[in-house]
């Protein structure tokens, strides 16, 4: 996961990294006044996608965003019961 951090022309300053979709690599930016600004958030934004926090969602169904939610997010806090439910339907699959 390559960043790098560069000064504009407008004086600001944009921290770039890739992560990986389920596309392929996607190449994102983050802006700040500051170096030390865009390199904490971009520590923060690469850690975030590291843990599983950041993925992209352009592409997904409802059901599809529901399903890697209850997976990745709320495992171990709901109920069982709460994976039997279909997520397009909210009937039991």
């Amino acid at each position: 996961m390559g960043k790098r951090i560069k000064r504009r022309k407008d004086g600001r300053y944009e921290g770039k990294y890739s992560i990986q979709t389920t596309t392929g690599p996607k190449r994102r930016s983050i802006y700040g006044r500051s170096q030390r600004e865009v390199a904490d958030k971009l520590a923060k934004a690469v850690s975030d996608s590291l843990d599983g926090l950041l993925f992209d969602a352009e592409n997904l169904s409802v059901a599809e965003y529901m399903e890697r939610w209850l997976s990745d997010s709320v495992h171990g806090s709901v109920k069982r019961r709460t994976y039997g439910l279909s997520p397009a339907s909210g009937e039991s699959g």
